[in-house]
């Protein structure tokens, strides 16, 4: 087995996500739409260009999701296991940003790839709702994070 540090790929920032008893399904483990969350919270934490200000607030511009492709390789247990996100970018265009996030598994000092995702994000300006190119300093917070595309088991 492997530790989560094991799993950390090059380039990625982790971030610990608590489980709550909420996200647990009537089968016992973590829901899969659960992980969408789990994400987001990693992208918010990872990477302040998302559209939240230092201090707390929305800012004029904002991060969107326009795509989600998530893999469910094994059950994420609330109360048995910790939770920790890698995430980082894959590629980085104009206004757009692709990336990568891995759900590990910690039970004890052991630990397993729970789900793998690709998302792609594009930066729009809040008022007119339109694609906006990323600032120089957003897109140096992605490119101090730039790694390879996560892989998929195929169909």
């Amino acid at each position: 087995m492997s530790t989560v540090e094991d799993l950390r790929p090059p380039h990625a920032v982790s971030v610990p996500i608590p489980l709550r008893w909420s996200d647990m399904d009537a089968f016992g483990h973590v829901n899969n739409t659960a992980f969408l969350r789990f994400f987001e919270d990693a992208r918010f934490t990872a990477f302040p260009a998302a559209g939240v200000g230092a201090d707390g607030q929305l800012s004029t511009r904002a991060l969107l999701a326009v795509r989600h492709e998530v893999e469910y390789r094994s059950p994420l247990l609330y109360g048995r296991h910790r939770l920790t996100i890698h995430i980082w970018a894959t590629r980085l265009g104009t206004s757009s940003v692709d990336v990568a996030c891995q759900a590990v598994a910690q039970e004890g000092d052991q630990a397993c790839v729970s789900a793998v995702a690709r998302s792609r994000m594009v930066m729009v300006d809040t008022a007119s709702g339109r694609p906006r190119p990323m600032s120089e300093d957003e897109r140096a917070q992605f490119n101090a994070h730039l790694g390879t595309q996560v892989q998929f088991r195929g169909w």
